[in-house]
């Protein structure tokens, strides 16, 4: 089947909504009621009816482990009848923030700026799932659903910054329509505790301040442990896979993913229009280091009811094959443990590749090594997952990184961050011999267990050209399969679709050609062609009455987070920066007679990465002549418009450096008045 039959999102940019006056309120308005969350019984089990009054305390999972309570309160519904019955028209007053602000810190404090009043009518009886990112990039995944008047949301990732962002921290979805609708918002969930799927939470969760958050434990801990960096204060309600909760007419069961960290969890999402598959990220490993296998069971039952749109991995949707066990990744490891008996053993990785710090730990203890942590995050991470179980060590086996001077380099290993090259990562302050307690030196190995980032790959290699200058020997690939992906390839990819037989299929998680390679895999395995949905941040699916279609965009561009900022620089800011790094500045000082409009003395310029001015005196002095007769040009045609004249400056001055240099620096002139 030709690839044209796809249904690619290419709708126009839905314009700004347009904003009313405030409703008055009516005497007859419809009186809030909250509504407890509910946890429904298994499958297996009979549950509550959909339309009757859920029981308001959460049901044991079917392995008899318990939960927590489910009772977190849920957002009060604005409709005090049944909203399903659709009577007619009605105007409720939703608060509304505007994303771009500005806060005092990071997730502190933050005073969202009231907008104008909206004016809402009887919610469209049609399920509607947006994506507000992931779609497009890999990483800042997020997701809503919406039906009538609620709505659910999955995952609030970060996305890494690339080279053409210079001096931005982060990217996180745009939550604008969230924050538009926020009345209709009942829970957040989060699938696991990766950053490409949690770090935008510090940003967003303050301006949602009365949605319950459901998550596993580790990811819990991960969160609530970021939030303390931020001085938030801030709980997630804990749950388990095998637990079902109902919030407005979404009920969602919980169940249990393999990746690359514990405690990953799909989502089924019973809808009025069907069920929901969602599965985050995954992969098929049947011996993962740590946590369980993935819940075949859950996926056939997920089958045998049938599925109306499943939403997919697509990270490693253009690479053939199936993605190899952490089992075989420790062998490969192991063999360099024997092979290096006398050095050190450094190992860099993901902070939060749980797998490998227990990997890690369990060769220190086979080949008698203590085991030494390095870095914040890593630091912070084995805390954690020590705490609570998800990583075990022997007694005495972790030592402090500081005390690690007289130690026999045979009997240490490290564990350190920095395998994608940040600057002042472990790694990095290792390899460039800035790093207190770690000098590299002949004898020791350093093993990068961990896939290349795209944008990370010129960081990644100047670590490793300076670890070698070092004297280390550096293991990164090649021959041994020290690192696997946590993200299934095609036969996987192939293998979940044909298990759940869906309708619809919406790949998600990864750059616009992965979503491609995706949709052609259900194609294959029997997905009609006019069923798969290829989409992007801020397109929006709505299924009604069984038919899906594509509705109206969104607003979902980036938010960048720079220092305090929040969304305060766009893409003028950055193109302004880029035009800096690439071409540097020419910025010109004239000083003039705020009577007569004539320069007083002679232009003085500043040049920063576009010429060192002592060794282009010659530039610099036909540049400054150039300047007193462009000045006296148009400071005679407008006498005393200084905005026209710095404007014409600006473009004239920049053509003659162009042909002197081949070169646009941006100019700046700045004028003062005396």
């Amino acid at each position: 089947m030709a690839l044209t039959a796809y249904h690619a999102a290419k709708q126009p940019e839905q314009p700004k909504p347009e904003r009313s006056a405030r409703p008055t309120p009516s005497p007859a308005s419809p009186v809030a009621r909250p509504q407890a969350p509910v946890a429904r019984t298994p499958a297996s089990q009979p549950g509550p009816r959909r339309g009757a009054q859920p029981n308001p305390r959460p049901v044991s999972d079917r392995s008899n482990r318990g939960g927590p309570a489910a009772g977190s309160r849920d957002r009060a519904r604005r409709d005090g009848d049944d909203h399903r019955r659709g009577s007619g028209p009605r105007r409720i007053r939703p608060p509304k923030t505007r994303m771009e602000q500005k806060p005092e810190t990071p997730g502190i404090s933050l005073k969202p700026a009231t907008l104008a009043p909206r004016e809402y009518h009887a919610p469209l009886k049609k399920l509607r799932v947006i994506p507000l990112g992931g779609l497009g990039e890999v990483g800042m995944n997020m997701t809503c659903f919406e039906y009538g008047n609620d709505m659910i949301l999955v995952d609030a990732g970060g996305l890494f910054p690339s080279e053409r962002m210079p001096g931005i921290d982060l990217v996180i979805p745009d939550i604008t329509y969230v924050l538009e609708n926020s009345h209709k918002l009942r829970a957040m969930f989060l699938t696991h505790g990766h950053e490409d799927h949690i770090a935008g939470l510090p940003y967003i969760l303050p301006r949602l301040p009365e949605v319950p958050v459901y998550a596993l434990p580790l990811t819990k801990a991960l969160v609530e442990a970021k939030f303390k960096e931020f001085n938030i204060q801030r709980s997630l309600t804990l749950v388990r896979t095998g637990q079902t909760y109902t919030h407005g007419v979404f009920t969602v069961d919980l169940f249990n993913l393999t990746h690359t960290i514990a405690d990953t969890m799909g989502l089924a999402i019973h809808t009025p229009e069907g069920l929901v598959a969602y599965t985050t990220d995954w992969k098929f490993d049947h011996t993962p280091i740590t946590g369980a296998p993935s819940d075949y069971a859950k996926l056939i039952q997920m089958s045998e009811e049938g599925v109306l749109l499943h939403m997919n991995d697509s990270t490693n949707a253009e690479i053939p094959g199936y993605t190899i066990s952490e089992r075989v990744v420790e062998m490969d490891i192991e063999q360099i443990f024997q092979d290096h008996p006398d050095g050190r053993v450094i190992m860099s990785m993901f902070s939060s590749s749980i797998n490998r710090i227990q990997m890690a730990i369990n060769l220190a203890a086979k080949y008698g090594r203590k085991i030494a942590v390095s870095g914040r995050s890593m630091d912070r991470n084995v805390g954690i997952c020590l705490e609570l179980g998800y990583v075990k060590a022997p007694k005495d086996i972790l030592v402090d990184i500081k005390s690690i001077g007289n130690m026999p380099d045979r009997k240490l290993a490290i564990i350190a961050t920095g395998s994608q090259g940040e600057e002042y990562s472990a790694l990095v302050r290792m390899a460039s011999g800035e790093h207190r307690q770690v000098k590299i030196k002949k004898g020791d190995t350093v093993i990068i267990s961990a896939s290349r980032i795209p944008g990370n790959e010129g960081a990644i290699d100047e670590t490793i050209d300076n670890l070698f200058r070092q004297g280390a020997d550096v293991v990164y690939g090649g021959e041994l399969d020290i690192h696997t992906s946590g993200h299934a390839k095609q036969e996987e990819l192939k293998m979940m679709i044909a298990m759940l037989k869906p309708k619809y299929l919406m790949p998600l998680h990864g750059a616009y050609r992965m979503l491609k390679a995706h949709a052609k895999l259900g194609l294959e395995v029997g997905v009609e062609g006019k069923n798969i949905y290829v989409g992007e941040n801020g397109s929006v699916l709505e299924i009604e009455q069984g038919k899906a279609s594509w509705g109206k965009k969104v607003p979902a561009d980036y938010v960048m987070i720079d220092g305090l900022g929040i969304g305060d620089v766009g893409q003028i800011v950055l193109r302004d920066r880029q035009a800096m790094a690439e071409e540097g500045i020419f910025m010109v000082i004239l000083t003039v007679d705020r009577r007569k409009g004539t320069l007083i003395s002679s232009p003085d310029i500043i040049s920063r990465g576009f010429v060192y001015m002592r060794d282009a005196r010659d530039l610099i002095s036909k540049a400054r002549y150039e300047v007193k007769k462009l000045f006296d040009r148009h400071s005679q045609s407008k006498p005393m418009d200084w905005e026209y004249v710095k404007r014409e400056l600006r473009d004239d001055l920049s053509k003659f450096l162009y042909e002197y240099t081949q070169r646009q620096p941006m100019v700046i002139p700045v004028v003062i008045e005396v």
